[in-house]
Formats: C-alpha cells, sequence, structure tokens
C-alpha cells in the first residue's frame, strides 16, 4: 500500500505523538521516541519537497510508522510496560488512523466521481490511486481494531468502539462484495456481447475488460482484507467468502482455512457436548427410534427393491441388465441415506453444519478426483445409451472380450484367454465401440481361391452345397457366393453366408475346414502365390568373338 498521506495531515500526526524525556525512559520508550522524531523530521521535510522526491518520503513516513506500530506490540508484551505511555501511544494511533480513513473516503468519492466523468480510455489511469485508497481503506479498518485490542488490553473499556467498527465493516464489506459481483456480472455480460462481434470491433471492448478486471481484482483484494478482519469480530462471512472464492476461485482461503475447520470441529464438539448433557434422560428413547427407522428402512428398501425389480423387468422399457442393476442398487442406496438423516434428526442432531460440511467436501473431492468423476459420467452415459450389455463381445477402449461387470466407475471385461481386464468408462466412452453380439443375426464373410485350371462352375456347386447342408446357415438372408477377383495365382470366391450370432465363429471355422476337404476330394487345387523364372544362357565362345571383334573393330 502507498501512502497518500497529505502534508498536514503528516504534520498534524507529528504533532499527536507524544516526547518523553531521555533519562526516564525504557528501550520500548526510547525507540518510540526515536521513531516519533524521526517521522516529525521527515514530515518536516515533506513542507519543502514535490514530485517524485515527496513521493520518496512519504512512502518512509509510513514505513517509520509501520515500525512504529511494531515496537508498540513488542511493548504490549514486556511484563514491565508503562501503561499511561502505551495507553497515550495506542491513542495518537487511534486518531491518525481515524484522519487517515476520513480522508481516504473522500478521496475515494472524489476518484470516482473523475472516472465517472471522464473518457473510457481515461478510467485505467485514475484506477490506479482508487484501487490504492480502496486498499488502504481495508488495511486502515484491520489497523484500527487492532488498536481497539490493544486499548481493551491496557484496561480500557473499547466495547463501544468495537460494535462501532463492526457495523461500519460490515457495511463496508457488503458494498465491497455488492461491488465484486456487479463488476463480475458486467464483465460477464460485456464478454458474451463480445464474442458475437466481428474480430476488428471487439478490440474497441479492451480498455472497458481491462478497466473491469481491474476492479474485480482490487475488489476481491480488499474485501479479503475486510473478511480477515471481520472474521476476527465473529462476524458472520459466509457469504462474503463465497463471493470471493467466486471471483477468485481461491480454494485455499475460503475452504481449506485451518480456522474455518477449527472453528467447525469446536462448533460440532460443543455442539455434542450439550446434546449429551441434556437429552440424557431421552438417549435411550432416541437409540431406539434410531434402530427403529433403520429396521423399516430396510424392510421398505427390500420391498421397494422386490418391485422394482418386476418393473424394471418389463418387456416394454426394454432396460439392458447394467441399467437394471443400477436402478436397484441405487434404489437401496438412497432409501438408507434418507432413512438416516431422518434417524440422526430424530436424536437431536443438528444436521445443518454436517450438510454444509457435505457440501465443502464435495467441492474439494470434486477437484481432487477428476478423472474419477469423469469415469463416473462416462459411466452413466454407458448405462443409459446402452452400447452393450453382460455378456456381450465387444471391442472397446483397445480391449477385446467379454463383458462381466459394468459399474459408474469402470468396466470388467474378460478375454478370451480368460484375463480379467478393468478398463476405466471414459476410455472406453471417447474411443470406438464395437458390440459383435449386438445383432442376432450376422454375415460370415469368407474367401477362397481355386486355380486357374479348375472349373468355376464346380467350385461354385461345392459351396452351395456346403451352405445348404449346414443347418446353421440362414435360408433369409440368402448366402451370397460369388467370383469376386482374378488373383496373380488365383481365382478368388467370396462366400458369405447368414448365421446367428451365437454360430457365427462355428460356422467359420467348420465351413473352411470342409472346402478343404471337398477341394482335395475333387481335385480342385487352392494355389499358392508362384513365380515363372526364364533364365537365358549367353554362349561363353559368342561373347569372346564379340570382344575380340571389338578390340579389332577399335583398331
Amino acid at each position: 500500500m502507498r501512502p497518500y498521506l497529505p502534508t498536514f495531515l503528516l504534520l498534524l500526526l507529528s504533532l499527536s505523538l507524544p516526547t518523553w524525556a531521555a533519562d526516564t525512559e525504557s528501550a520500548s520508550q526510547k525507540t518510540l521516541t526515536e521513531l516519533t522524531q524521526h517521522i516529525e523530521a521527515l514530515t518536516e521535510q515533506t513542507k519543502v519537497l514535490k514530485g517524485d522526491r515527496l513521493s520518496i518520503v512519504q512512502l518512509e513516513i509510513y514505513n517509520n510508522n509501520n515500525r512504529l506500530r511494531n515496537t508498540i506490540a513488542n511493548a504490549m508484551d514486556d511484563k514491565d510496560h508503562d501503561n499511561e505511555f502505551l495507553i497515550q501511544q495506542v491513542h495518537t494511533q487511534v486518531k491518525s488512523d481515524n484522519i487517515y480513513l476520513s480522508y481516504v473516503e473522500k478521496r475515494i468519492d472524489q476518484i470516482q466521481d473523475n472516472i465517472d466523468n471522464s473518457a473510457k480510455d481515461q478510467h485505467i489511469l485514475l484506477q490506479i490511486p482508487l484501487n490504492e485508497m480502496r486498499i488502504a481503506q481495508a488495511k486502515l479498518y484491520d489497523d484500527q481494531y487492532q488498536n481497539y485490542q490493544w486499548l481493551d488490553k491496557l484496561g480500557e473499556d473499547q466495547t463501544a468502539n468495537i460494535d462501532q467498527l463492526k457495523t461500519t465493516l460490515k457495511q463496508l464489506a457488503q458494498f465491497t462484495a455488492a461491488s465484486l459481483n456487479y463488476s463480475l456480472n458486467r464483465k460477464s455480460a460485456l464478454q458474451a456481447q463480445v464474442e458475437t462481434l466481428p474480430a476488428d470491433q471487439k478490440a474497441a471492448f479492451d480498455v472497458e475488460l481491462s478497466y473491469l478486471q481491474r476492479n474485480i481484482d482490487n475488489y476481491s483484494k480488499s474485501l479479503s482484507i475486510m473478511v480477515d478482519t471481520a472474521e476476527e469480530l465473529d462476524l458472520d462471512v459466509v457469504a462474503l467468502k463465497h463471493q470471493l472464492f467466486v471471483a477468485t476461485g481461491d480454494i485455499t482461503h475460503d475452504l481449506l482455512s485451518w480456522k474455518v475447520i477449527q472453528s467447525s470441529a469446536v462448533g460440532w464438539g460443543e455442539q455434542l457436548k450439550k446434546w449429551f448433557i441434556t437429552n440424557s434422560p431421552n438417549m435411550l428413547f432416541n437409540l431406539f427410534m434410531f434402530v427403529l427407522i433403520m429396521g423399516i428402512a430396510r424392510v421398505v428398501s427390500k420391498t421397494v427393491q422386490a418391485l422394482l425389480k418386476k418393473a424394471v423387468k418389463a418387456p416394454h422399457l426394454k432396460l439392458s441388465n447394467l441399467m437394471q442393476q443400477f436402478i436397484l442398487s441405487m434404489s437401496v442406496k438412497i432409501i438408507f441415506c434418507i432413512a438416516l438423516l431422518i434417524a440422526l434428526a430424530q436424536i437431536g442432531l443438528d444436521l445443518t453444519p454436517v450438510i454444509a460440511g457435505l457440501g465443502v467436501a464435495g467441492i474439494i473431492i470434486g477437484f481432487a478426483l477428476q478423472d474419477t468423476l469423469s469415469n463416473f459420467a462416462s459411466g452413466m452415459m454407458l448405462l443409459i445409451y446402452r452400447p452393450f450389455d453382460e455378456g456381450d463381445w465387444v471391442n472397446a477402449g483397445s480391449v477385446e472380450g467379454t463383458v462381466s461387470h459394468v459399474s459408474l466407475v469402470n468396466t470388467t471385461i474378460r478375454t478370451f484367454d480368460n484375463e480379467v481386464l478393468l478398463v476405466p468408462n471414459s476410455k472406453i466412452w471417447t474411443e470406438v465401440i464395437i458390440n459383435r453380439t449386438y445383432e442376432k443375426v450376422r454375415r460370415v464373410d469368407m474367401v477362397f481361391g481355386i486355380s486357374y485350371k479348375d472349373s468355376i462352375p464346380k467350385a461354385e456347386a461345392i459351396f452351395e452345397q456346403i451352405l445348404s447342408e449346414d443347418r446353421r446357415v440362414l435360408k433369409a438372408p440368402a448366402p451370397m457366393i460369388k467370383l469376386d477377383t482374378l488373383g496373380d495365382s488365383s481365382v478368388n470366391f467370396i462366400v458369405r453366408p447368414w448365421v446367428r450370432t451365437d454360430d457365427y465363429m462355428d460356422v467359420k471355422r467348420d465351413c473352411t475346414r470342409e472346402v478343404k476337404m471337398r477341394f482335395d476330394a475333387e481335385g480342385i487345387n487352392i494355389p499358392f502365390p508362384q513365380r515363372d523364372v526364364h533364365l537365358h544362357i549367353v554362349n561363353p565362345d559368342d561373347q569372346l568373338n564379340f570382344s575380340t571383334n571389338s578390340t579389332r573393330s577399335t583398331d
């Protein structure tokens, strides 16, 4: 925080600081006297300085005043401190802080008026001193509360002053939170508007967006200081912390604060102790009611589960086994959760902090377990859209096998060599899913080759006979037997019968075996790739004569 204290205020501060005789001073008093004298000397310099040099001296005065406060705090811990001396010092701080607060509040109003009446391109420049004044205002309230604490510790009753400070600080914090909320909403609305504009028109809004973001940052810093002070004053700061969380996303400050956790734990402990003392005569009755409610919940859950089991199996619903199991499982869990809450309320436990704690824990767990929640969401999508069911043969998540079980987090797939694989649902849902048993009927695609010398009609007759003799081959759709390609070494046929999905692999393997045996019996060859190589042998004598003739002609 940079000091913006004018010269006459600095002079007033220096004149209000008492001086003490050196021979009667303790070590703390001597330090305080030296700091006071130094501040007075710096204040005299401000009367003739201007520009950057004046700002430097003002900053030095501010730093020395902080040292002065630290010295007062240390002196408070001394066993032999001079009460009268320290009371005068603290009263001086109270007086100067009140003067400074009055000045800061007037400056905030003046600068804000200037911003409202100036062009947009001047807003950011005027915003710099305004933001510093806002932070200074929040810090001064914190210092003033510390002053009242010091005076209370020194024996002066400050109840009235602290109550007045509570009222003022609460109003200022609420106004700051409202201003922060306005800036957030204004920025969101402006960004939504900018997104619909052409690229060449977006630059005109950059200044306004930058101004709003600076406002958000500054209001957040000011509100954070006020929240810390208000919390020490035992004010309700839940709404303010929520506003800070929305603006900054600072989970550590808002949710993981040790003071908040400690306060919650102490509050729950006090409530439990008070409940035990005041309700001990009814403890046995409440315990009986707790057991009774949970027993009733067990009976109700079994009844509901039996009814749902019949309902989910209704043919017109067409629910998969996975969805049926999910509905049955969740129904039981929901009934028990509701029964548990009712039973806890019956025994006199206040559920408000419990539910609030669960909400906070839910936020923390949500951030910590993002991947798990992704798997959970994917599991819900698998249950809703039902790309496969238990027992289906699938190729999903780069894994092929039979689906054994699907939970909300992962899917269990058993491979054909009897390995059990747990595949995360997010990996399955984000990749291609091939369900080989989804349809009740499948086509078997086979390719067979014969040599160029063999009879094509004879081969076709063999294929037709093999398929007609296999009872597993369906008549409709009719099988397809066609000559497909003339390859390098063979004449290739496509043979495509339709079968029930359960018979797919058996028909494919049995048909391939039967074709080989029938081809062998009928003398039809299944060719393999071959090449004809032609060699041309040159007569060595001719080569020699050629060389000799070539030499002679050269000569």
